[in-house]
């Protein structure tokens, strides 16, 4: 066995057992934003906490000495979600709300074994068949871990924040009556600026003509909105370089580069995200500019999972043809999408695993670093 064959073999020791999915991210969310609605109750006006003193930068952390993504509590969500598929930035509750949340929403959304055998897998939009498993999909992936190592590592400041330009269709999940709704967007650019190092800092987001600041508190006219604040006073810390599912860049760039400890740093952010790794990999590249050695080492964690297939022509949403890496689910199934030349990533198809139906679309038109939010590279 080659040392590549080990260090697999090493690695998938690693990996959990296999299990059903949860519903998708955009649905969970709408079921929790509706639970909220019947919880929250009015309460006095809390101010905006006052931001800290940046701590000194510190060395790479252990997987070990790192805090557990559980040690802060999570929260209902106030800002839009980078895609249907992320979470929003929270605004931090009570924690007699956080456990009602938590148990209503283990109640409405558990893994369960499907009742039925799944769906043959859709065919992407090339029309081309999924094939099986094969090591081609993760030579293909540690292709494009080399690919994405070999970049430059950008110089960036504290001060700055990610630009991300892309054209984008997703299916706009709400309630009515009680019951969900769902409508698939028409094809629209989408232009997000987020901040470099602290959450705190207030991003943008321009979609659909509309100009929106993205904060973890409540914001009105662009600005914080102590009213809107009910119950304790948030506790969110200030400044703060985020978690898994609102990463800032230098939190990515603190993330492990060795493959067995990321994977490791990915199992314990379930409890952040509720997803599992190959989903927190895809909520990490689909909309952010990853730091070159951790580019690779997701990929490579994403080489070592079960489940993924290889379309060897796929095309995102502008057209543009590229080698897909394909991950179906009890629900959804997802294509990333790479440039056949380059190996960056290009975008993402996103599929109804049951009925073959396109659920999401993206391409990726530029990334790069800016000086403020809403200034153009």
């Amino acid at each position: 066995m080659n040392e590549s064959g080990r260090e697999i073999s090493e690695l998938a020791e690693l990996l959990p057992a296999p299990a059903g999915r949860d519903l998708p991210t955009a649905r969970k969310q709408i079921l929790k934003e509706h639970l909220m609605t019947e919880l929250r109750q009015p309460g006095p006006a809390g101010g905006q906490p006052a931001p800290e003193s940046r701590p000194a930068p510190k060395s790479q952390p252990a997987p070990e000495s790192r805090p557990a993504p559980e040690s802060r509590p999570s929260a209902p969500k106030t800002r839009r979600p980078r895609r249907p598929r992320r979470p929003r930035r929270p605004i931090l509750v009570t924690g007699a709300v956080l456990a009602a949340v938590a148990v209503a929403a283990t109640v409405v959304v558990t893994n369960s074994a499907p009742a039925k055998p799944p769906a043959k897998p859709p065919a992407s939009r090339s029309g081309a068949q999924a094939p099986q498993a094969s090591v081609t999909t993760a030579g293909l992936l540690a292709k494009i871990a080399n690919a994405a190592a070999s970049q430059p590592s950008p110089v960036v400041r504290d001060s700055d924040f990610m630009y991300i330009r892309s054209e984008v269709a997703y299916t706009d999940y709400g309630m009515s009556g009680g019951h969900e709704t769902s409508v698939m967007e028409k094809l629209h650019e989408r232009q997000i600026w987020l901040p470099v190092a602290n959450l705190c800092v207030t991003g943008l987001l321009i979609e659909h003509g509309e100009r929106t600041p993205l904060s973890p508190f409540p914001m009105k006219n662009g600005k914080f909105d102590p009213s809107a604040v009910q119950g304790a006073q948030p506790s969110f810390s200030c400044p703060s370089e985020g978690h898994l599912g609102d990463a800032t860049y230098r939190l990515l760039q603190s993330l492990p580069t060795e493959p067995a400890a990321l994977l490791n740093y990915l199992k314990a952010g379930k409890k952040w995200t509720n997803d599992g790794p190959v989903i927190e990999i895809g909520d990490l590249i689909r909309e952010a500019i990853i730091p070159p050695a951790v580019a690779a080492a997701l990929y490579r964690v994403a080489a070592l999972l079960p489940g993924a297939t290889l379309v060897p022509d796929a095309t995102n949403a502008v057209g543009r043809h590229g080698i897909g890496i394909v991950w179906t689910g009890r629900y959804d199934r997802t294509e990333w999408i790479f440039d056949k030349a380059t190996l960056q990533y290009i975008g993402e198809m996103d599929y109804d695993a049951k009925t073959g139906a396109l659920t999401g679309e993206s391409a990726i038109l530029q990334q790069a670093f800016t000086a403020k939010a809403g200034q153009l590279p």
